[in-house]
């Protein structure tokens, strides 16, 4: 890795401090991060609500489930612009078949259920880890970061949640009266057969805004981790010295 190139202050932080860089480096290129996100998710959320058409009360449950192929995209924007590389919409969706095959099955099946799943992500797609090495590399990046990983995943899953209730809150508002009286049962699992489409739709909507960050906060808990394993601040730090002596040298010389 090219660290003289990032695009971010490299420097220890502690683990919430290292999610706030995420936050705001989601912001920075919010625009092709959200854009390319969006491009992966509703084709996805289409296509699963055409496959379980007969059985639609399942296909929130679907979704939560391929969300670790989602991340693929974003977390492919957000490490090119670490090194101040946007890429484009139509590059990140040229590479993302690339991007997402390292340890998708393991991500959807045996370690679907990971309590630090966007920190642990680039180990996969990044550096290419899989099998044993990439249980050894994960155990050594989470001796002190594995505790804020587990946080900002609980945490993001309460805001998904909320969201939602936001979302319904707002539909029971909008609708007009002879509708909402049809619509007693939505928590009693009486309510009509395209409402569940509606709660496909509202969920997907809050993985739309919530997921992006998410993956952006546990790459920054990496890039932290690796900072603090590898002594990147200190390694910029002894290029830049030598850099100015070399300078220095040259003027001497002349």
């Amino acid at each position: 890795m090219e660290i003289d190139r990032l695009s971010v202050a490299v420097r220890p932080r502690r683990d919430w401090e290292a999610m706030d860089l995420g936050f705001r480096l989601a912001r920075a290129c919010a625009g092709p991060l959200f854009v390319s996100f969006l491009a992966v998710l509703v084709p996805v959320t289409l296509l699963i609500a055409l496959a379980m058409f007969s059985a639609p009360e399942y296909a929130p449950l679907v979704l939560w489930w391929l969300k670790p192929l989602l991340d693929r995209a974003p977390l492919h924007v957000l490490s090119r612009a670490v090194f101040g590389e946007v890429p484009t919409v139509r590059e990140t969706l040229r590479a993302l078949p690339k991007a997402a095959w390292n340890g998708l099955i393991a991500s959807l099946t045996w370690r679907r259920i990971h309590s630090r799943r966007s920190f642990v992500l680039p180990v996969w797609q990044l550096e290419g880890q899989r099998g044993s090495s990439w249980r050894a590399r994960v155990g050594i990046l989470s001796r002190r970061a594995g505790g804020g990983a587990t946080w900002l995943t609980i945490a993001c899953l309460h805001l998904e949640l909320a969201l939602n209730i936001g979302f319904y809150g707002l539909l029971w508002l909008l609708l007009p009266q002879s509708i909402e009286l049809d619509l007693r049962g939505v928590f009693t699992g009486a309510q009509p057969q395209w409402f569940e489409f509606v709660e496909l739709a509202f969920y997907a909507a809050a993985v739309a805004i919530i997921e992006p960050f998410y993956v952006a906060a546990g790459f920054a808990l990496y890039l932290n981790r690796r900072t603090l394993l590898e002594g990147w601040d200190l390694e910029i730090a002894f290029r830049r010295m030598a850099a100015r002596l070399e300078n220095r040298e040259g003027r001497d010389a002349a």
